[in-house]
């Protein structure tokens, strides 16, 4: 106890406004994985802190430094891009709603830009990300627990699978986040496992294992296969370095993969049959929904460039689309385009697409810039996940982008000046 109240105490600075807003952050992140509810009033008191504060000379160069120009400008023309689709959108609540998500994008990145990255210490970053870790595996947990005891009490194994399993919210994104747990383990095991005390390290092995084994469950199959790429990465990269696991790791992969053709062969409904990646529905085979979504938001966007349908009647569009397809099974459910890009496109244009294209490239070109590997994995997530979700049209993607994103653009500053101010 003395160990961790002398810890805890090491994160308190000079500054009292950022040691208020950082336990705002602590409990932002340690809620995250199990609701958005709280995110809405925690962002607001950080605003109104960061506003008494003052000091706007200061913030407005710590913004520059933790590259808050470029990043800023392309969250301006997301956030408004969607505010001018108002003009032709007929419906107007779900316009709403979907301008209400890209707005979090401008909370949490103004308040950590414009944070000077010399008042940020190690210890702030690792709690920050232990909070969200131990939120996630606490999530895990509760539905492994839930499902496990309806398959009991039912008799029936698909309890253990995809929606039965996370039954109380959306797969990929809690894919998403386990993904996200399961690289941060795995960076930790790669850089301190021969600091650690042995029985740190098997717990934190039997954590990798209890991550991927929730993923397969889950069962979705972005998530799976966003998954094993960012597998591949992290492998491949300590190969590259060289490690001295490498070994350990390459068996690992090998284990992994292993486990999934297993899963595969073992789950009640095989969604990764090959045959259902088509939009014919002749000799037996049933169509993909994706592709079918895919090909209606695709037709739709055309339809309409170069300014799109409005940024709250992209779903009423893709259900038009249904119906001129003749994709009748599919006409009475308002899906999204589950593709970002796509959605960008049908909604709002060339515009839109543009920006959102634009957004990547502010953590991919710091992720090269500084060589930081975190937040090249954040952008490697943020792709593969948009290219089949709508990830800024749901809370749970933009929250976990819109908080990460800049998190660890002002850990890579906060470690530059470190570094900097040693030599």
């Amino acid at each position: 106890m003395n160990k961790l109240h002398s810890y805890l105490l090491s994160l308190e600075t000079s500054d009292p406004y950022f040691n208020v807003s950082y336990i705002l952050m602590m409990l932002m992140m340690a809620l995250l994985p199990f609701t958005t509810f709280f995110m809405w009033p925690i962002g607001v008191l950080l605003m109104l802190l960061c506003f008494f504060q003052g000091n706007w000379r200061e913030k407005w160069e710590n913004f520059k430094i933790n590259d808050g120009i470029p990043y800023g400008c392309f969250l301006l023309g997301i956030c408004l891009i969607p505010l001018l689709g108002f003009i032709n959108s007929e419906n107007m609540p779900i316009a709403w709603r979907t301008f209400e998500c890209y707005i979090w994008f401008f909370f949490t990145p103004f308040i950590f830009l414009t944070t000077s990255p010399k008042i940020w210490k190690k210890q702030h970053f690792n709690v920050l990300l232990a909070l969200f870790s131990i939120g996630e595996l606490l999530y895990l947990a509760f539905l492994f627990t839930n499902g496990i005891r309806q398959a009991i009490a039912n008799g029936n194994i698909s309890y253990m699978y995809n929606n039965f399993f996370c039954y109380n919210s959306h797969h990929a994104y809690v894919a998403l986040y386990a993904t996200f747990v399961y690289i941060l383990i795995f960076k930790n095991l790669l850089e301190n496992q021969h600091k650690m005390p042995k029985a740190r390290v098997v717990l934190l092995y039997f954590l990798e294992v209890f991550l991927a084994v929730g993923i397969f469950c889950m069962y979705s199959r972005a998530g799976i296969l966003i998954f094993l790429i960012v597998h591949i990465v992290w492998s491949g990269y300590a190969i590259y370095l060289k490690h001295s696991r490498w070994k350990i790791i390459s068996l690992i992969l090998i284990i992994v993969f292993a486990s999934f053709a297993v899963f595969l062969a073992t789950a009640p409904d095989n969604r990764f049959n090959m045959q259902s990646l088509t939009l014919e529905s002749e000799d037996g085979k049933s169509p993909d929904p994706r592709l079918i979504i895919w090909q209606a938001a695709w037709d739709g966007a055309v339809e309409n460039l170069p300014w799109g349908v409005g940024t709250g009647d992209g779903n009423d569009m893709v259900v038009k689309m249904y119906h001129e397809n003749g994709f009748w099974p599919h006409s009475d459910h308002p899906f999204n385009a589950h593709n970002q890009f796509l959605f960008a496109l049908l909604t709002n244009g060339i515009l839109g697409l543009l920006l959102t294209v634009l957004y990547f490239l502010v953590p991919l070109c710091t992720a090269i810039k500084h060589r930081d590997m975190m937040l090249f994995s954040i952008f490697l997530l943020l792709f593969f996940n948009c290219l089949v979700e709508c990830m800024f049209d749901r809370r749970a993607g933009v929250d976990f982008f819109a908080i990460m994103i800049p998190l660890f653009i002002v850990k890579v500053h906060s470690f530059q000046h470190q570094k900097n101010s040693l030599t």
